[in-house]
């Protein structure tokens, strides 16, 4: 396989918005009242800035306040607000409106489906079926997210041809993502095999492993499966919302997120199981001064294990909460149960922490959108699409005319015992990072472009530097393709044509990444392909 690097120019106006393709496609359309832009991205004015503030009361929001109501300051100076809007919105037309009125409703909406789930079941996919045939539209966009990567889903013929590709890919990736730490799961219970032998055989282990090293070593293994479980599906990865808002903030229309939870279930320790109450039994049993320091050392391993599975303490829920509402992206979340079990007389099944769904109901407040928990899928979406999101728009144009400042925000309304939400710092503004767009696949071969990357004086010519790396699997889900190059990139856009005629013809799921070595921006492609 040989990389072949065709350099074009690509007018704005040519780009093809594709249905269900990642809307990188929009990051050069010109932002609208939040930012102005004149000239290139060094040359960058803010002409007004928009403060989205939502204000409740006892649950409810407040709906009569004026625009005399509120006091807006920037950097600690009030603000003459230039503009004023009381917004209502909705998922869901009102239910008086006609068909007719339904039909010419033709706003543009953004969704951001996220599936923060462990594994790919039925509710899962009644949830894909209701969203498409209740909730989308013909001129809605649609980002899906899962497991922090985006999966990118091209234009099927009909509509059933895209919702069966989404459900393919999803399940496609679920299967690639779950497998390491299934086997970690296994190897877990052999350890815990291994140390309740060797607990029942009273194995002090003279000239071989200590005890105490024994059941170390278990906690530790268990803390270190734990940590890699809690990296891959439950800490969000902040840098990818971050790239994915800043590069969808500009786009106009309603932006909604859809985050599909499905309780995070991780094996614990059985109460009275044999491995559990075997060192129980063990370490009530020391006397000796030593036997007991070794003791203490087991239970600090074992009260660093239960402080470390409560992962509300260092969840990022002000961080993520603060991501969504810089797009000003309503957030609801649709809390699913996971069927799945483990048989296993040492472990169980259990969900990580309450609190952790708390850290979502968070988000979900702070940008005006629902919490809904039902098996029930369809009865939840149905919450989630009737639910409104009440705020008030204040608009105000900043002295300070430069986009690279940071501005520190503060609101201020007159309405006593009200909460009020709103973003607090206002990001500076930044050119869009390194995008992959235009993906092709067929007949062995694979097409995309390049975009957004930094380009800078190099060795006396103007270049940009990015490092491309390419992993396919096959249908089975086996890697049959992992690759990686760095190339130098001499225009603004790079188109990248591939052919891999040594793999099997099929179905195969693909992930790209490209990361700009200059700023070190990264943008990841995935999804289901036919070679």
């Amino acid at each position: 396989m040989t990389y072949k690097e065709v350099e074009v120019n690509i007018s704005k106006k040519a780009i093809t918005i594709l249905f269900m393709f990642i809307v990188f496609f929009f990051l050069n359309s010109i932002p609208v009242i939040t930012w102005g832009r004149t000239g290139s991205q060094e040359e960058v004015t803010v002409t007004a800035i928009e403060v989205p503030v939502r204000v409740v009361l006892k649950g409810e929001a407040v709906r009569d306040l004026t625009q005399e109501d509120f006091q807006l300051y920037e950097n600690g100076v009030i603000q003459k607000i230039t503009a004023f809007e009381a917004v209502s919105r909705k998922i869901a037309l009102p239910q008086d409106a006609s068909s007719g009125a339904r039909k010419a409703k033709t706003e543009k909406r953004l969704f951001i489906l996220i599936y923060n789930i462990f594994d790919y079941n039925q509710k899962v996919g009644e949830s894909i079926d209701y969203f498409f045939e209740n909730i989308f539209r013909p001129q809605d966009q649609v980002v899906i997210v899962s497991e922090d990567r985006v999966l990118n889903i091209e234009r099927g013929k009909t509509l059933p041809a895209m919702i069966q590709s989404l459900k393919d890919s999803l399940k496609k990736y679920k299967v690639i993502s779950t497998a390491s730490t299934l086997k970690a799961y296994k190897d877990l219970k052999i350890e815990a095999d291994r140390l309740l032998a060797s607990l029942r055989g009273r194995a002090t282990a003279r000239g071989g492993v200590q005890w105490d090293q024994s059941i170390m070593r278990f906690y530790d293994n268990y803390r270190r499966i734990w940590l890699d479980y809690k990296r891959r599906f439950i800490s969000p990865n902040l840098e990818l919302y971050q790239r994915l808002i800043k590069k969808l903030k500009y786009i106009e229309g309603e932006k909604w997120t859809l985050c599909f939870q499905q309780r995070e279930m991780f094996p614990r320790l059985r109460n009275e199981s044999p491995l559990e109450r075997s060192i129980r039994e063990l370490l009530d049993t020391l006397t000796e001064p030593r036997d007991r320091a070794k003791a203490q050392n087991i239970q600090s391993r074992q009260m660093q294990l239960q402080r470390e599975l409560d992962i509300a303490g260092d969840f990022p829920a002000e961080a993520l909460k603060n991501i969504f509402m810089e797009g000003n992206i309503t957030f609801h979340q649709i809390l699913l149960k996971s069927p799945r079990t483990l048989f296993s007389k040492d472990f169980e099944l259990k969900a990580v922490s309450q609190d952790y769904e708390d850290c979502f109901r968070q988000i979900s407040f702070s940008t005006g959108g629902s919490s809904n928990f039902s098996n029930n899928v369809s009865e939840a979406l149905q919450k989630a699409a009737e639910a409104e999101d009440y705020y008030y728009m204040l608009v105000y144009n900043p002295k300070d005319k430069q986009g690279d400042k940071k501005r520190e925000i503060e609101v201020k309304v007159n309405k006593s015992g009200a909460d009020i939400t709103y973003l607090k710092k206002m990001s500076k503004f930044e050119a869009p990072p390194i995008a992959i767009t235009g993906f092709k696949a067929g007949g062995k071969n694979i097409q995309f472009t390049i975009k957004n990357y930094k380009r800078a004086k190099l060795k006396g010519k103007t270049t940009g530097i990015a490092e491309i790396k390419i992993t396919i699997f096959d249908k089975d889900s086996n890697k049959v393709f992992d690759e990686g190059r760095t190339l130098e990139m001499v225009k603004k856009e790079t188109k990248i044509s591939l052919n891999f005629g040594q793999l099997n013809s099929g179905q195969h799921f693909i992930v790209i990444q490209v990361v700009d070595k200059i700023t070190n921006a990264v943008d990841v492609f995935s999804g289901n392909i036919v070679l």
